[in-house]
């Protein structure tokens, strides 16, 4: 020990000070925060108030309205008004994100703050060697579990992870809180909770209690037509100590300013990233893969032997897709390299060829899959697992909004009618609990550990609009905002959405608000309604009434009814329907904000849900969604973004095709799988290069005229002609198809 003081350089007197602390209240106890300032949290919540709603207001504004309520004018001076707002990162010269950042250094001070006040019991003075690590004390085991790996070059992410006890997932959140934040990292920000009412509408009936001080409640909210109730009104008030009726009136509202109402901008579409670089530049910049090049030099001697000819064929089409301009835009910094080609292709392509796992690739001798995405030969599975930890939430978001834009300019996409669902993915592993898997319903009702993706739908066209990740635990009334902000907002106009068809999960009249008044306001909603309190209470006239009941099919009869929503005011029709025998033991109700259409037509029309339905099960079926087997959430969300192109690069050569195959009698699409069946795989073909570069695939058991793949071969002669039969990382090259019976000679003899 007097060694350890001598070589730091730290006094006898110190050292048994912080180890005084460290013993009583573990590594909190070791941590310093000086504040001279004297703490004021109703001064502080109300300053953050005022910002986050008037965000033009000045320090000496904020300091004069902190005056005028009771509970902050005898502590408010315009210099604590300054500390508070700029240590929220609310400077004079602030930065986009310094809110976010300070917030998140404030929160974490408010933990600390009780922590550092909090003993815990495990250690011993007497025996430090014994009682260095305790489990009350998860907050040293983080910091020993980053020097151990800063220090150990030897050792491996995965065994001192082990060894501390701590999850992957935390790991990976953990090291990039700790490239910011440094040691403050390794303890957590509180969560800010929900505030409720908002700022803007608490500050609203602030003013107005401060202007009007004999208003009552009910009379705030009819004068503004508040959509709140009279308690959540009394509790603001309460809240800020504005209850005195026979208080002197001020008027805020010309000093403070009134908030002025945004103008609407004009929709301005994403433009993809295939338009930002040229193919020239990324040709004269990046090179192609050493291996297929040689391979394809080879092809000029003699043809290879393959027996799935999907990749080649769609190949094209995933280059029009311009997966590697957006990788070269958005994706990261680290695996951008020099090579055009990329691990995306190679996962897409074995998606496309029907591989369920990327490990399936190394038992399978055939290159097709390789060769496709530009790679030439198989990397190994660690490999690929390795690189794809380096895509972050930020890169694969801004990969999604990509594809998803560059599909609208093809008119893949319409954006003219929505399918919002769920789809929920068990995790089969074990000890979900410590991995922090939430639990989700499955078919059954069972909670179980899954991840569930949120899934929006193109109904019109039978597209995927976009996937993301989310937990088992996540409800839809906690990010439906959140979803359609990040994911469909940026790319399709909502004011251009006409209708809306959302699962039964989202009965929340919040919900039916954010679609119809604040977001898509020229569309309307279809939605089956989940018996809940409210539903209940609203349809119970209507059950108990025998009369206006009709007949709908031989086993059900329908009752429609219009009402408008309690909270909102929101006009709704809803049709109940029920078993002509069973009555009130068999109810199913159907709503839609579109009041002038008949009922038939609502059930009519909430079948178009089924659609994105047969989508999600096609996703697992085709694409193997379900088998997408880890715990990070980027790799999850990586795969989900592969699956994606796959989709929508099979969407694309659908439509080129045309005809029976993009729509079928009965309106259906040839799905992934069955054209696997027919052309994509298991054929006896051949490949290889002419005179001119391009490749030629050709088809040894293809012997009749009209078939699919004399369609196939007149669509690829049509695509070379507009210039679009060609692939980036193949150099520019194309591919085409061709025929030959390799039994010819056999006839000719007999």
């Amino acid at each position: 020990m007097l060694l350890g003081t001598d070589k730091f350089n730290v006094s006898r007197s110190s050292f048994y000070q912080w180890e005084k602390r460290f013993v009583k209240y573990g590594l909190p106890g070791l941590l310093f925060f000086s504040d001279s300032s004297r703490q004021h949290p109703d001064l502080e919540q109300l300053c953050l108030l005022a910002k986050t709603s008037r965000p033009s207001l000045s320090y000496t504004a904020i300091h004069r309205f902190a005056q005028a309520v009771p509970i902050t004018k005898d502590v408010s001076t315009p210099k604590l008004v300054s500390a508070i707002l700029q240590s929220h990162g609310y400077g004079i010269s602030d930065m986009k994100d310094d809110a976010i950042f300070w917030g998140r250094i404030q929160r974490t001070l408010d933990l600390w703050s009780i922590l550092a006040k909090t003993p815990i019991k495990g250690r011993d003075a007497k025996k430090r060697k014994a009682t260095l690590f305790v489990d009350q004390d998860p907050y040293h085991k983080r910091v020993e579990l980053l020097r151990q790996l800063f220090f150990d070059k030897n050792t491996t992410q995965k065994q001192v992870c082990f060894r501390f006890g701590t999850a992957m997932p935390t790991y990976y959140r953990l090291v990039a809180d700790y490239r910011l934040y440094g040691l403050w990292a390794v303890i957590p920000a509180r969560s800010p909770g929900k505030q409720s009412p908002c700022s803007e509408l608490q500050l609203a009936i602030i003013l107005d209690k401060l202007k009007h001080p004999k208003w009552s409640p009910e009379t705030i909210i009819k004068t503004h037509k508040l959509n709140v109730s009279r308690f959540t009104v009394h509790r603001v008030i309460k809240r800020w100590g504005l209850e005195d009726k026979h208080r002197n009136p001020v008027a805020l509202d010309e000093y403070l300013g009134k908030k002025t109402p945004v103008t609407q901008q004009p929709f301005q579409p994403l433009q993809s990233a295939y338009h930002l670089q040229s193919e020239k530049s990324i040709l004269s910049s990046r090179r192609i893969n050493r291996h297929f090049d040689l391979i394809c030099n080879k092809m000029r001697i003699r043809p290879f032997q393959l027996c799935d000819p999907g990749p080649f064929i769609l190949a094209p089409f995933v280059n029009e897709l311009g997966v590697v301009q957006a990788f070269d835009a958005y994706g990261p910094i680290t695996l951008r390299g020099k090579e055009i080609s990329n691990l995306a292709l190679l996962n897409v392509f074995r998606i496309l060829a029907g591989y369920r796992r990327i490990s399936h690739l190394n038992n399978n001798r055939d290159r097709s899959v390789a060769l496709a995405s530009g790679v030439g030969m198989f990397g190994s599975t660690s490999k690929y697992y390795e690189d794809t930890i380096a895509f972050e939430f930020s890169h694969l978001h801004q990969l999604r909004c990509d594809l998803v834009a560059r599909a609208k300019e093809l008119g893949l996409i319409d954006g003219l009618k929505i399918g919002f669902d769920f789809h929920l993915k068990e995790f089969y592993g074990k000890h979900s609990q410590e991995k922090q898997i939430g639990k989700g319903p499955d078919k059954v009702g069972n909670m179980v550990p899954a991840f569930r993706p949120h899934v929006a739908w193109d109904l019109a066209t039978n597209v995927i609009i976009n996937i993301a990740y989310f937990q088992g635990g996540t409800r839809a009334p906690r990010i439906i905002e959140q979803f359609c902000e990040q994911n469909i907002l940026p790319i399709i106009d909502p004011l251009a959405v006409r209708e809306l068809y959302i699962d039964s999960e989202y009965t929340k009249e919040k919900d039916f608000h954010y679609y119809k008044e604040v977001t898509f306001k020229n569309g309307d909603i279809f939605i089956c309604l989940r018996k809940n309190k409210q539903i209940i209470k609203l349809i119970q006239p209507a059950l108990d009434d025998n009369q206006g009941w009709q007949r709908y099919n031989q086993e059900d009869e329908f009752k429609a009814i219009q009402v408008n929503l309690p909270k909102t005011g929101l006009a709704m029709k809803i049709v109940i329907l029920r078993d002509r025998e069973k009555k009130e033991k068999n109810i199913r109700c159907f709503g839609t904000t579109n009041v002038q259409l008949a009922p038939k037509d609502i059930l009519r029309k909430y079948r178009f849900r089924w659609i994105i339905e047969n989508g999600i099960k096609d996703l697992v079926a085709s694409y193997f969604i379900d088998e997408v087997f880890g715990l990070d959430p980027a790799k999850v969300e990586f795969e989900f973004y592969c699956v994606m192109v796959a989709r929508l690069a099979y969407e694309y050569f659908l439509k080129e095709l045309a005809g029976k195959y993009y729509n079928k009698v009965d309106g259906n699409k040839y799905t992934l799988q069955k054209m696997r069946n027919i052309l994509f795989e298991k054929r006896n073909c051949t490949i290889e290069q002419d005179h001119s570069g391009n490749l030629i695939l050709t088809l040894l058991d293809w012997q009749h005229k009209g078939t699919t793949e004399d369609h196939v071969a007149k669509m690829l002669l049509s695509l070379s002609e507009k210039g679009k039969n060609k692939v980036l990382w193949w150099n520019n090259r194309g591919i085409f198809l061709r025929a030959k019976n390799q039994y010819e000679m056999l006839k000719s003899v007999q």
